[in-house]
């Protein structure tokens, strides 16, 4: 193996560590070197910066904050740890601050039918960031870059919430030559993120992260071999040739997918439904407890199964503590060979795992095992390995197939309500391309994404996981005018409501479905005049005068809402936390009733207001408004004003 080009050395250079013991020190050796190190970190930094034409002129906020570290004026990040992820406390396998390579495709404008390579990273924390700018590139061993540097920035967490991510592209013909002449590729990442941490000081946090890629692998996906690698072919002195067979080396994904909408098996609408705790139809898995569950033991349980073809042979398997499993061949048998001394290559950033990573919540959670807890190794100890060749070049195929009942992610905050929510698979092999050669180490990404529609043969559906609540004890109003705790209604029992079509009009409805969840977020409490209180989800319809439901966050004070007996003024608005089990009821007619129609919700009465069933729930779930540039300024601190709307101007 060659060794690594000085340029690539540089760009690791970028990546500065304060270790605890010369970040908290105050004596005068250790300022030397703290501010000698900052000034390099700093300088690495502007001039990155630099090169999107990003200045102390047009970003004045973020620049003072970055001079400021040199005077300790306010906290540095330490990201030391391995994969520079902390839990988020003691005993929990929540991944606070994750910064992840998403991988490089190939993918096919739906309007000019050109490939694309297509390179994507992602970073998201747990707090409540004020300012984060993900930069990416894709290079080769000498630094030469094959995709354009691209940067976003996001100003404070608006509809994209907790998670920012980057994409880099460039058209496949555009770059083929310049690939096929590397020997190596690298995705180069940074990101630089602001957040107040516990102590409301503010923090700047900057990572440089280079993971690398397999050059052959990318090149198959495109079409095309390298010589080096057909051998025969050589003489030629072509650099690349088409391959005949283009599909031996796409993902095969049998499980998470998407199967089902409320059209019902088959008619896939665009996103993979985690149904918890209720059926509704729409549901392409279901979580389903007994209903007096511990809220603790209500965890996510997501089926994983495929395939995945890696040119070459792997050799071994990183795990992610960066412990290894060794892939042995004796007599045509492949069997995992358990390695206890950890291994962390230079150039990956997470060992082979599953994540979970919902926009909502920040950070991610990776995959356990069927007893509940964080089993590090679980994912890595699943696959199963095993070699062909395709065209005469030795090809691995890695396999898995964990089931829905031992596919369980994180502890129960991830038992409620997200929409757009990540699945991410992640493998870090050594391969070796041709027999004689020194193995090399990559990273290789499956998931979801969120790219536009206009694109084809890129990612998968996401995730929503989906319910609706009410507090438990929430009093439902009976047909007969009593009134029982939600938690203690059945299927079968019948309620008084109305139909969605006719609010005003009350009738007798039938429980069909009843969903139990937990919720993580504040809920949101309201008064009405007459002293009626209800806790709810901020997502939960109300029914207000004109007839039509919206959600309980978007009720203002004074606003008028439809009761058991007639119209009432909202008169408080609170946010409560919660943690005892939340509820709601999926109601219906009988089909034999002259009035039924397909596909209509219906509303009920929770401590006497008028608010949505679980159908109606579904229709009003999740929130798609565009951010003007007023709403950003009245959610960012004033002091990030001029940087935003310089912004605007670039």
């Amino acid at each position: 193996m060659k060794p690594l080009y000085l340029s690539i050395a540089l760009a690791l250079g970028t990546v500065f560590v304060m270790p605890d013991s010369l970040a908290g020190s105050s004596n005068a050796t250790h300022d030397v070197a703290y501010q000698q190190s900052m000034q390099i970190k700093n300088e690495h930094l502007k001039a990155r910066l630099a090169e999107h034409s990003l200045s102390k002129n047009n970003r004045p906020h973020l620049f003072s904050l970055i001079d400021q570290r040199l005077k300790r004026d306010i906290s540095v990040a330490d990201s030391a740890s391995i994969s520079s992820l902390q839990n988020c406390s003691s005993g929990r396998p929540e991944l606070c601050s994750f910064f992840k390579h998403m991988g490089v495709e190939v993918a096919t404008n739906n309007t000019t039918g050109e490939s694309f390579v297509v390179l994507s990273a992602l970073y998201s924390k747990t707090v409540s960031t004020n300012y984060t700018l993900i930069d990416l590139r894709l290079i080769n061993e000498k630094g030469e870059q094959l995709t354009l540097p691209v940067y976003k920035e996001y100003f404070g967490d608006g509809q994209e919430a907790k998670r920012k991510v980057v994409y880099s592209y460039a058209k496949a013909q555009n770059i083929l030559s310049k690939l096929a002449a590397s020997e190596r590729i690298f995705a180069d990442g940074w990101v630089t993120v602001v957040y107040m941490d516990a102590s409301k000081k503010q923090v700047v946090e900057d990572r440089n992260i280079v993971v690398e890629y397999s050059k052959d692998t990318l090149l198959a996906k495109l079409g095309y071999l390298s010589h080096q690698g057909a051998g025969t072919f050589s003489e030629t002195g072509a650099s690349v040739f088409p391959a005949t067979d283009q599909g031996g080396f796409e993902s095969n994904i049998a499980k998470p997918i998407d199967n089902r909408s409320e059209a019902g098996e088959g008619v896939p609408d665009g996103r993979i439904v985690m149904c918890l705790n209720r059926n509704y139809g729409d549901c392409d898995y279901e979580n389903i407890y007994p209903r007096d569950t511990p809220t603790s033991q209500t965890k996510l349980k997501v089926p994983f199964k495929g395939s995945l073809n890696v040119m070459g042979k792997v050799t071994r398997i990183y795990q992610p503590d960066f412990t290894t499993l060794e892939v042995k061949e004796e007599n045509g048998a492949i069997t995992l060979v358990e390695n206890p001394v950890v291994d962390k290559p230079t150039f990956v950033n997470h060992g082979s795992n599953i994540f979970i990573q919902t926009k909502e919540g920040g950070g991610a959670v990776p995959i356990g095992g069927s007893d509940f807890q964080s089993i590090s190794d679980f994912f890595a100890k699943q696959l199963t390995v095993s070699y062909d060749k395709f065209l005469g070049i030795d090809r691995t195929t890695l396999s898995w197939d964990i089931p829905q009942s031992e596919g369980v992610f994180g502890d129960a905050t991830l038992f409620s309500r997200y929409q757009d929510t990540h699945w991410i698979m992640h493998f870090a092999l050594d391969h070796v391309l041709r027999p004689g050669r020194d193995p090399l180490t990559a990273s290789f990404v499956i998931g979801s994404t969120e790219m536009e529609s206009g694109w084809q043969d890129i990612g998968h559906p996401q995730m929503q996981i989906v319910y609706s609540c009410l507090a438990e004890g929430t009093l439902i109003t009976l047909p007969n005018g009593k009134q029982l705790p939600i938690e203690q209604l059945d299927v079968g029992d019948q309620v008084l409501g109305a139909s969605e079509f006719s609010p005003d009009h009350h009738l007798a409805l039938t429980i069909e479905d009843i969903s139990v969840g937990v919720e993580t977020i504040p809920m949101v409490q309201l008064k009405t005049k007459s002293g009626k209180t209800l806790l709810l989800t901020e997502s939960h319809p109300v029914v207000m005068q004109s007839g039509k439901a919206v959600w309980a966050s978007k009720i203002e004070q004074g606003a008028k809402i439809l009761t058991e007996n007639g119209l009432e003024m909202i008169t408080q608005i609170e946010e409560i936390e919660f943690a005892d089990k939340v509820y709601n009821l999926r109601l219906g007619r009988g089909k034999d009733d002259p009035n039924y129609q397909q596909g209509e919700s219906f509303s009920m009465f929770a401590n006497g207001l008028q608010v949505g069933d679980l159908a109606m729930q579904s229709e009003h779930e999740f929130s798609n408004e565009v951010e003007t540039t007023e709403d950003v300024l009245n959610r960012l601190p004033q002091v990030w004003h001029q940087d935003y709307l310089n912004s605007l101007k670039q």
